[in-house]
This record gives C-alpha cells, structure tokens and sequence, in this order.
C-alpha cells in the first residue's frame, strides 16, 4: 500500500513536530519535507514529489501567497491550511487562493489525519466554528469580512 507523501508547514517547532508525529503514527503517511517559510515550500514540494501540503497560514511566507504559488506548480499538491486564525475572511481567502481544506488549530482533534486523508481524496474541509459563514463569503466576496 502507498503512503501519502506529505510536506508539513508551521514555523512552530511544537506544533509542526506534533503534526509530523501524529501523521506519522497515523500510517497513511510519509512525512518527505518540514518546512518554515512559505517561501521554500515550492522547491521542497517539487523535489520531494509531495501529494500533500499542510500549511500554516500565518507563518512567514505561508497563507494565500504560499496556496497561491503551490497551485501554480505544474503538478500541484493538494493544500489543507491550518490555523489559530479562523475568522471568516481568513478562511475564505484562503480558499481563494486554493486550499482544499481548512482546519482551526485549537480543533484539530483525533480526526485530523482523518480529514487529511479525506482532502487527498477530494473531499473539502471546512473545520473553524463558523462554516457556513464562510460558505456565504465564499459565495459572495463582498461578505467577506462578516461573520453573519
């Protein structure tokens, strides 16, 4: 059976380390890159042949600009952002910029290399507290910034 070959992005050397284990315990993964900048992300993506990329979004060089330059490589890893910062216009532009998923930090939870899984398999994945909010942003820009 192959692995998920996944990159794991946070300039958080905690949290980047728990998410390595948990992945790595969890059995679908290979874990090929660590990084801490959205800046090397490209590089590393493309030289580790990586499927998948866990992206934090407030690290230097990460968010919409990362998504942004993953999506533009010529075979282009699937993106799932996660954060302490879920409010709605984080979340939706994240989206804009081409995640297939989005997961709050402080919910996380025993399912997360679940819902990864999931993402690699087509499945989007809007885990912050106020979904459906950010449904509507997404379906109306203008909303963005709302959280009602």
């Amino acid at each position: 059976m192959s692995t998920i070959r996944v990159v794991v992005a946070d300039d958080d050397e905690t949290m980047r380390r728990a998410m390595v284990d948990v992945l790595t315990a969890h059995g679908a993964f290979t874990v090929v890159g660590e990084a801490v900048s959205g800046v090397e992300l490209p590089e590393l993506v493309v030289d580790s042949g990586a499927e998948l990329v866990v992206l934090d979004v407030r690290m230097p060089g990460g968010g919409t600009s990362a998504a942004r330059a993953l999506r533009a490589l010529a075979s282009p890893p699937v993106v799932v952002a996660v954060s302490a910062s879920n409010d709605v216009s984080t979340v939706a532009e994240m989206f804009r910029g081409g995640v297939t998923g989005f997961l709050a930090k402080g919910h996380l939870g025993t399912t997360f290399a679940d819902d990864l899984v999931r993402c690699t398999h087509g499945h989007v994945m809007i885990a912050v507290p106020h979904g459906v909010h950010v449904l509507r942003a997404l379906g109306d820009p203008r909303k963005g910034d709302q959280a009602g």
